[in-house]
């Protein structure tokens, strides 16, 4: 039975409105319906992408409602609530659920008859294109990661072989069964898919990660002290921040491994990270930051609401992932200022040019990454610039009302193939 997360239906308020009701005026042309299934609301990426862009979607044009996979986490629920964006959960038990999750989101879909599906994340996005097949909806699949490379089924995570072979040929199957078109959030991964999914290329748009520069811009500065309440972090102490979910893909544990190096030349400094944890991996970081003597330096804050302040607060951003779809948290950083040092892997260089707007340094290695981030510790004229460069890189390049224009486009030139007919060709 699929549980309803909000109850305010009945009264909501059209999502991306921001000034009083934004409903289309009588006689205007009816809002197309757009569903926007996701795995879950936690605390990653694509939740907040996926916040973002109902924020600024043209209300008038689009009435959202969001459907999650599975009903936790749920960090960014009561946000997108807020924005009076009804949310339902088809409540899966987990992977081995997603047949009942098809008979779930059909039931739904005759319940709440949508003109177009927009889905989020693997299990997300092989529930919505069978279902949607099936109920005659058509789908557009958002691509956030290069789920089939090989830097991802190498990452250290424990899933056996037999499972990443199955995950690719569901995803290769259900996009050529039911998905219309693609939205890849870099050209890394748009190219992945075209590779692995075998996706034909003229029918994946790329549409960049937004940020939400708004909330960047609003959060306010709290004394250090009051931000890292208990962590021993005082207002002489540098900051090295990650923002990000604790597990083998964002590399954390190589900066884990650069701390001996970096204290050895800047001794004030804290290595903070802020974001969900993975707890096996989690307990396996801690025990290697003991290992190492650098337990006392090394912070885990998890999941924060409060990310905006955080990068006001630290002196660099640290981002050593090993694989990235995009990196957001890399590109908010950028926005908020700060000089960054990230891996070059995957999609980082289009987001980052190396010397100009970041600092990048090869993937897995924390002797470069120790020495990058003591270089810019110690030439504050240089990590100064690399934070204005940085700024206006991405405020530049990622701005959400851009993004969500585009993403309009993508829809209605999917509804408008579906009027004529040509949808599936």
């Amino acid at each position: 039975m699929i549980t309803v997360l909000s109850q305010q239906k009945a009264s909501i308020t059209p999502a991306g409105s921001r000034r009083g009701d934004a409903r289309p005026a009588a006689g205007s042309a009816r809002a197309s319906s757009v569903l926007h299934l996701i795995e879950s609301l936690g605390a990653g990426g694509a939740e907040r992408l996926l916040y973002t862009n109902l924020k600024h979607l043209d209300a008038a044009r689009f009435r959202s409602s969001v459907v999650t996979v599975f009903s936790r986490p749920d960090h960014w629920a009561a946000p997108i609530r807020e924005l009076g964006v009804p949310v339902f959960s088809l409540d899966c038990d987990g992977l081995r659920d997603l047949p009942a999750g098809v008979t779930r989101l059909r039931r739904w879909l005759r319940a709440n008859p949508q003109d177009l599906i927009h889905s989020h994340l693997w299990a997300a996005n092989v529930i919505g294109r069978v279902a949607g097949r099936l109920a005659g909806v058509p789908v557009v699949s958002s691509i956030h990661n290069p789920d089939h490379e090989p830097e991802v089924w190498g990452d250290g995570a424990d899933v056996s072989r037999w499972k990443l072979r199955l995950s690719l040929a569901l995803d290769r199957w259900s996009a050529r069964f039911g998905c219309e078109r693609m939205v890849a959030v870099s050209d890394y991964v748009r190219r992945s898919a075209v590779r692995r999914l075998k996706f034909p290329p003229e029918r994946i748009d790329l549409v960049y990660n937004p940020i939400d520069v708004e909330a960047l811009a609003a959060a306010p500065a709290r004394p250090r002290e009051e931000l890292f309440a208990g962590r021993g972090l005082g207002a002489d102490s540098t900051v090295l921040l990650n923002v990000g979910r604790v597990s083998p893909q964002k590399g954390f544990v190589y900066a884990v491994r650069a701390m001996p190096a970096i204290l050895a030349r800047n001794p004030s400094a804290h290595l903070v990270s802020a974001g969900p944890a993975d707890p096996a991996w989690l307990e396996r970081l801690k025990a290697e930051a003991g290992a190492l003597g650098v337990a006392e330096r090394v912070h885990f804050l998890g999941a924060r609401r409060d990310v905006g302040e955080l990068l006001r607060a630290c002196d660099l951003f640290v981002f050593p992932s090993l694989y990235e779809g995009l990196g957001i948290a890399l590109v908010e950083a950028m926005a908020a200022g700060c000089a960054c040092v990230a891996a070059e892997t995957g999609p980082i260089p289009e987001v980052v040019t190396h010397g100009r707007d970041g600092w990048l340094v090869p993937a897995g290695d924390a002797g470069a990454l120790a020495e990058a981030v003591c270089t810019l510790l110690e030439d504050d004229a240089r990590r100064e610039a690399l934070g204005r460069g940085a700024r206006e890189s991405a405020l530049a390049r990622f701005q959400p009302q851009a993004a969500a224009d585009r993403l309009a486009g993508v829809y209605e030139s999917v509804l408008a193939r579906g009027r004529e007919g040509g949808l599936g060709e």
